[in-house]
């Protein structure tokens, strides 16, 4: 089986295995990691001194010894190694600047890349560019980036420093275990969530794999956005594969081409497969090897016809096969919304019937029908009408699902649900979703003023109005914004 690792030669031979990670206590210096923060390795503990040789390969510098205790920049103290592989080795960190302003203890994760990396010419000036890029992602499925910066020849990031376990270690310990997709849902519509994100501000992750998703007890987060990118887009690395890993990476990243949103969906597809059945889809040789002896997936148990081939096109070694974004992905292997009376059309007609005849004859009314109040009967659909309404709920869920409640323009759950009422007028569900859509409306506008963005409050106070100018909790919100403008304005 060909390795995983990504192709880029490691600091050591030896692959290393994420688990947990305690956040929030620091033991003294001279003494030994405790337990619960120490960081196993596949074969043996890692090292506590790790060596980084300059960038400058022809120097006549020492290699810099990374271990506890060392400051770099000073600024960073280092306190434990978490994690080593090809891109580098991982340290926790206290960032002793912030802590001078604060007085509080402040934990970092400091990433140092190796010198493959950055051996590379344009290497320190692509990982800049894209670091730049992935601390716009501000995003609860994706780690935040503090910075990039170098200290001599150490080049290295600092981010958010998690306390949980990667995708990796969780899929060793469910190896060969078929598991239902209600189980591991979560996961997936937390990367989802993240992925398509970032893809919406033209961000391709370009190494997606286990390692790089890190579950914790808040959700998944995606780490490394960008930086197999700028190593993949570097002068010594256009023409030869370095930057990817074989067994996640899609056949076009093999050929070179320009990154785009469905190399991730290849790599989302090969990770929903390992969370569904204990294992790779292709065994885990390289997708270039898979292609060449036209490997094919073991069908899943427990996925229907529809949410198999949502998961092929995922599969597919052909980038057109497949889907566009990673929630037409995710809405494809997520199974139909259950409508068992859908089942009973006789029932249905026969209701229909009765209601046509009570409106016909029903007493003048005091409440005049609305949407939200009093609506009106549902109207029988016709079997292809009935199938594009559940298409269409199907696409509202997934992007309430991700947060997708009213932007960006075209698609987003409020557009669907509008796209259900002009075909079907008072349509249960659909008036169902929206209230639930403007609930949530209505609490991120709460977390809009809890943070001080009372733009974006009323912005989505208005909108929400706008769909149901009555809604309790939204004129709650705008009750509140108004007090707050009085207070700001000291009236």
């Amino acid at each position: 089986m060909e390795d995983l690792k990504t192709r880029i030669k490691p600091v050591n031979n030896k692959p290393s295995e994420e688990t947990r990670i305690q956040a929030t206590r620091i033991k003294p210096l001279n003494d030994k990691p405790s337990q619960e923060t120490r960081v196993k390795s596949v074969n043996d503990k890692p090292s506590q001194e790790t060596r980084i040789k300059p960038v400058n390969a022809g120097s006549s510098q020492q290699q810099v010894k990374l271990q506890p205790g060392v400051i770099i920049k000073q600024r960073f103290l280092l306190q434990q190694q978490l994690g080593e592989g090809g891109m580098g080795v991982v340290f926790s960190a206290r960032d002793l600047v912030q802590e001078e302003v604060s007085h509080e203890e402040s934990l970092i994760a400091i990433k140092f890349l190796s010198e493959n990396v950055q051996d590379h010419p344009e290497a320190f000036r692509l990982l800049q560019q894209e670091c730049k890029k992935s601390q716009q992602l501000a995003h609860p499925n994706i780690v935040t980036v503090y910075d990039f910066d170098r200290d001599k020849d150490l080049v290295y990031l600092t981010m958010q420093l998690l306390s949980g376990q990667s995708l990796k270690a969780y899929l060793s310990g469910h190896e060969y275990e078929v598991r239902p997709l209600k189980e591991v849902e979560p996961i997936l519509t937390d990367i989802v969530a993240g992925l398509s994100y970032a893809h919406q501000q033209g961000i391709v992750h370009s190494d997606l794999k286990p390692e790089n998703i890190f579950l914790t007890e808040q959700g998944a987060r995606i780490i490394d956005f960008g930086i197999a990118r700028a190593i993949q887009q570097s002068d010594t690395a256009k023409n030869s594969v370095l930057a990817l890993t074989p067994a996640y990476a899609s056949l076009e990243m093999f050929h070179n081409e320009e990154p785009h949103a469905r190399d991730d969906i290849f790599a989302l597809a090969c990770m929903s497969y390992q969370l569904l059945a204990g294992k790779h889809p292709f065994s885990g040789k390289s997708t270039e090897v898979a292609y060449q002896e036209k490997l094919e997936p073991k069908r899943i148990d427990g996925l229907s016809d529809r949410q198999w081939q949502g998961l092929l096109n995922g599969l597919s070694f052909d980038c057109e096969k497949r889907q566009q974004t990673a929630e037409e992905f995710l809405q494809q292997l997520l199974p139909k919304r259950l409508q068992p009376w859908k089942y009973f059309a006789l029932t249905a007609t026969i209701i229909a019937v009765f209601f046509a005849l009570y409106v016909t004859f029903k007493p003048p009314v005091i409440v005049a029908p609305s949407l939200f109040e009093n609506p009106q009967p549902e109207q029988p659909l016709s079997q292809p009408e009935q199938q594009l309404i559940d298409n269409y709920l199907e696409v509202a869920e997934v992007h309430m699902m991700v947060g997708r409640l009213v932007s960006p323009a075209g698609s987003n759950a409020l557009d669907e649900y509008q796209k259900i009422l002009k075909l079907h007028p008072f349509d249960r569900q659909a008036i169902a979703g929206l209230k639930q859509l403007l609930k949530q409306i209505a609490d991120q506008a709460n977390m809009s003023i809890d943070s001080g963005d009372y733009i974006s409050a009323g912005k989505l106070v208005t909108i929400g109005l706008e769909i149901n100018e009555k809604h309790a909790a939204l004129l709650s919100v705008k009750k509140r914004l108004s007090n707050q403008h009085l207070q700001v304005n000291g009236e």
